[in-house]
């Protein structure tokens, strides 16, 4: 998928080629094509799009859960690496590992919980759900209360292992991204798993000290707007194409 800035470098050539045979056009896309460029890289209306999907779902409030049930706590997977010489936790990608490390927390809080573990890696060595595991026993989880699925290879992908190996009636708490959040929830229940949302990895975060107005243009900026362009691509990709049909 193009990143955001190559939309406005394509600009160029069009509008040169513009320059001499269209003055009006010119003018016309050059104007557009600068406001749109100071609206998406500085940070403003960026961190306006992605509150609109970041904040759909808010942290899990574990005093609400029930104690005497039995949840399956599930970690999506997010990318790894394989590195023999360096701790599991390490070879997590950060993504990975803030995913897992909210779920250690939800799992430290409740009197019967199973953690779940998912995600293959395309080298087929060691599974990401191998990786978490270790990681997850690293930090103190027991081996025993700890479940895998290590063919998923996509959202899609791992909602229908969990369907397959542990039903549609287990207490699911969904532990993925604040941006992957609402495409995740969907893809569930589209396959009849009711979860408990446990987002985490907040790509903005709301800092009272710091200031959340216009900035000077920047790269950061840019790729804020192409988070949220990569979800609402992606949650469309499913609608269209992967969504069962009623």
């Amino acid at each position: 998928m193009p990143n955001i800035s190559w939309y406005f470098i394509l600009l160029i050539p069009i509008a040169y080629w513009l320059k001499n045979d269209n003055h009006k056009m010119f003018m016309a896309v050059s104007i557009i094509g600068f406001v749109l460029f100071i609206l998406c890289s500085t940070s403003y209306v960026p961190k306006k799009l992605i509150n609109t999907i970041e904040k759909t779902y808010t942290p899990i409030q574990l005093n609400q859960l029930d104690e005497t049930k039995t949840y399956y706590i599930y970690v999506l997977g997010a990318g790894a690496s394989i590195d023999s010489g360096i701790p599991a936790t390490m070879n997590l990608n950060a993504t990975a590992l803030t995913r897992l490390v909210e779920g250690i927390r939800i799992y430290n809080s409740l009197n019967h919980p199973l953690l779940v573990t998912s995600a293959a890696l395309e080298d087929g060595i060691k599974s990401q759900a191998k990786l978490s595991k270790e990681a997850a026993i690293s930090l103190g989880v027991k081996e025993q209360n700890i479940k895998m699925l290590e063919t998923p290879t996509s959202t899609f992908e791992e909602a229908k292992a969990f369907k397959k190996r542990f039903g549609t009636n287990k207490n699911v708490i969904l532990v993925t991204s604040a941006m992957h959040m609402p495409r995740a929830v969907e893809i569930f229940l589209d396959q009849g798993i009711k979860v408990t949302p446990a987002p985490t990895d907040y790509i903005n975060k709301i800092d009272s000290f710091i200031y959340n107005g216009l900035t000077i243009p920047s790269f950061q900026s840019l790729n804020l707007l192409n988070n949220y362009q990569i979800a609402i691509v992606k949650h469309l990709y499913y609608k269209w194409f992967k969504k069962p049909q009623k």
